[in-house]
């Protein structure tokens, strides 16, 4: 009798002495905000606009989760590390913000239903990867079209980008997507 009162005594200490330590309880992650562009209406006027369309996300992506690759065929969707905000949305935001600050041809603008939009430029990004992965870097897979106002491609390129992770966990993850999303507006920017 004694020793089953010892046991369970020393498996509550050993329990409570476990808690006791800091539970991990994952967080919520928002893509790192470009700065905007000031620019007076008559130099927004002077350039036409260019739609830039919701980007259009692999199934697996879209989703509240961030996507991590484990190996060549397996993903894992992360349960307790999510974004904060629509993943679609918050790259559709990134990609205007820094369009406008990289190239002077076009004024980028998010669709919007209040605006006429019909005879301008549009910009289509489709990614089928925009994860971390088991090799230590991020990957931004897809491709970007951009539509003339008559409605057919003008110029498209494939996208392909890959970069290290400087740190482990998440918020490493998080900020190697963010740069790699730098690079790609700035590929878009040179061809548009």
């Amino acid at each position: 009798m004694k020793r089953v009162f010892f046991l369970s005594i020393a498996l509550f200490v050993g329990l409570t002495g476990c808690s006791s330590t800091p539970e991990t309880k994952g967080a919520l992650y928002l893509l790192p905000k470009a700065e905007p562009v000031t620019l007076s209406s008559s130099d927004i006027s002077q350039r036409p606009t260019l739609v830039v369309r919701p980007v259009k996300l692999a199934s697996y992506l879209n989703d509240s989760g961030i996507v991590y690759r484990t190996s060549e065929t397996q993903v894992i969707q992360a349960r307790n590390n999510q974004w904060a905000h629509s993943i679609s949305e918050q790259i559709t935001q990134r990609v205007v913000t820094e369009l406008r600050h990289k190239q002077t041809h076009y004024w980028p603008t998010e669709m919007n239903n209040l605006l006429v939009q019909n005879g301008e430029a549009k910009l289509q990004l489709t990614l089928n990867k925009f994860n971390g992965s088991y090799k230590g870097n991020i990957e931004i897979e897809g491709e970007w079209l951009l539509i003339n106002a008559e409605g057919k491609v003008e110029k498209s390129a494939p996208i392909q980008i890959s970069q290290p992770l400087r740190d482990e966990g998440y918020g490493a993850l998080v900020d190697a997507l963010s740069v790699g999303l730098e690079e790609l507006t700035s590929d878009i920017a040179k061809k548009i």
